[in-house]
Formats: C-alpha cells, sequence, structure tokens
C-alpha cells in the first residue's frame, strides 16, 4: 500500500472510530415513536407481550389464559383480556451521498464515515437490522455489505465495488425507502432544486426521517478575493471568476438562503434535520442541531 493509502486508511478507522466513541454518547432517536417490526426491545405500535399494559378487550375462545384480567372478571363476572405494548425491532435504512463533492474535503469525507459509524453501531446496539445504500452522483444506487463496511469503511467499500456489477444496484428510481422504517440520508445538500420532493418521499410510508447535512465553516463564505480559478467537484469544466466583496456578499446570502430552503422545507415534511460540523470530533457535532432538534437523543 502506497503511503497516501496508509494515510487513508489511518484517516478511515479514525473516523470510525469516532463513530463508535458519539454512539456511547448519543443514539439515534429510537424511543420517539411506537415502531411496527420483528422482535425486539422498543414499543411496537400494535399489542405485544411486554410488561407495558396498553389496553384490554373481551376474551374470546384461544386467548392466552396468563393474560386474563382477574381482577376486572372478580368485579364484572366477564372475562377480560389484558393487552400489552408490542416490543418491536424497526428497521432502518441508511442511505448516503456518495458524490464527489462528499469526499472532495477530506473533513467532509471523515465526517461521513464516522456518521456512518455511527448510525450503524446505533442500530445495532439497537438490535434494529439496518440496511446501507450509497447513491453515486450519476444517480446510481448500490447496497452495500455491512460487514465490509465496519470492517473497510464506507468510501473503501465504495471505491471496492466501483464499476463492477453489484446486487441490488438501481438506476433512475426512486431512493429504497421502507415504509415504516427510520430512513436516515446522510448528504452535504450541495445540489440544485427543491428540496420538497425528496423530503417527502422520504417521510412517506410513516416511520421517522432524518437527515444528516455534514458542513464545512469555511463553505459558508468566499475568502479569497481577485481573478480565481473555480473547479467543480462533480466533474464539471473549471472557470475563472473575479470574486469582489459584493459577489462574496451575494454568495454568503445565497449559502444562507439554501440551508434555510432545506430546514423549512424539512419541517413541512416532518423529517429530523441536523447540520453537522465537520470540525472537532462527532460526539461533540452532535450536542449541536443534531441534538437541540431530536435527531439524536442521549443513550441510555
Amino acid at each position: 500500500m502506497s503511503r497516501a493509502g496508509a494515510e487513508s486508511a489511518d484517516a478511515s478507522a479514525a473516523a470510525r472510530r469516532e463513530g463508535l466513541e458519539a454512539a456511547r454518547r448519543f443514539r439515534l432517536p429510537f424511543a420517539r415513536q411506537a415502531w411496527r417490526g420483528a422482535a425486539g426491545g422498543w414499543q411496537g405500535a400494535g399489542a405485544g407481550s411486554s410488561i407495558d399494559f396498553q389496553d384490554h378487550r373481551a376474551y374470546v375462545p384461544g386467548d392466552d389464559p396468563r393474560h386474563l384480567h382477574w381482577a376486572a372478571y372478580a368485579r364484572t363476572g366477564q372475562l377480560t383480556m389484558k393487552l400489552y405494548r408490542a416490543e418491536v425491532s424497526p428497521l432502518v435504512d441508511l442511505i448516503v451521498d456518495a458524490s464527489a463533492s462528499m469526499r472532495t474535503e477530506p473533513e467532509r469525507a471523515a465526517r461521513t464515515e464516522a456518521l456512518v459509524s455511527f448510525c450503524m453501531e446505533s442500530a445495532a446496539r439497537a438490535g434494529a437490522p439496518l440496511r446501507l445504500h450509497a447513491v453515486e452522483e450519476s444517480g446510481r444506487v448500490r447496497l452495500l455489505a455491512n460487514e465490509r463496511v465496519r470492517a473497510e469503511g464506507f468510501w473503501r467499500e465504495c471505491h471496492q465495488i466501483g464499476d463492477k456489477s453489484a446486487g441490488g444496484e438501481r438506476r433512475g428510481q426512486a431512493l429504497p425507502w421502507r415504509a415504516g422504517a427510520m430512513k436516515i440520508w446522510i448528504s452535504d445538500l450541495l445540489f440544485p432544486g427543491q428540496p420538497g420532493p425528496a423530503l417527502h418521499a422520504m417521510a412517506a410510508g410513516g416511520g421517522c426521517a432524518l437527515l444528516f447535512a455534514p458542513v464545512l465553516a469555511a463553505e459558508a463564505g468566499l475568502a479569497e478575493r481577485g481573478n480565481l480559478e473555480l473547479a467543480d467537484p462533480e466533474g464539471g469544466e473549471p472557470r475563472r471568476q473575479r470574486i469582489d466583496d459584493a459577489l462574496a456578499e451575494r454568495y454568503a446570502a445565497a449559502y444562507a438562503r439554501h440551508f434555510a430552503l432545506w430546514r423549512d422545507a424539512a419541517r413541512r415534511a416532518a423529517v429530523g434535520f441536523a447540520r453537522v460540523d465537520c470540525a472537532g470530533t462527532l460526539a461533540a457535532a452532535l450536542t449541536g442541531e443534531a441534538r437541540t432538534q431530536g435527531v439524536v437523543e442521549v443513550a441510555t
């Protein structure tokens, strides 16, 4: 392995450890609602066999006699059944923007790696089955192997599958959100278009929708002035541009409007939205918007 490759592997491993450390302090907001899913340890939306009383109904032949409400029978002479809150393991869909702008800056690439690690570890601690997809700038959606991402890292697994044909590959289709799941999208949101359609697609079908946007403080403004060559990280042609104070002010205003638009659209679609600073540790970054907006909760 080259020196650059070794440094990249070390950075990826450090980011994954950062995600695991954050998962000891915070978790995905599993406690915010009732779920439907396989047997597990979280409150479900239906009747089940936990110790949390939910309701009661009339006895019908074949019911489990262990759940008979004997105190009610003594009062009324009618057999009734106690219903308890089901305990379930919610499904988790994690979809990550793998376009070039997500990895052009090492800080954002590392923060994305840490966020993937955090989400996977949080789901594992909750006993929640997780499915991970990467979305390329071409619109191709790839299903990634969880065990390989845990061992090698998200970006390495994206690179490994490269142009190979992979099971679960999709092109030109809606993102594969499952109804009733916890749906998590990680993206820098640095692309044109209105946010409404993507966010409403996330929110459709119930469940819980969350959006993490790894952001760099430096990109909120233009620090340099003069004639500069600007590169398009998504593969467009570079161009010369003169940056003066007036242009810098317009850029800063447009950048702020862009995220305000996403925040407002997320609120209207009932999608939890948090920008996550790429500076510092992930655990420290999650104490900001992610914690205050309910996109993560304190681990217990």
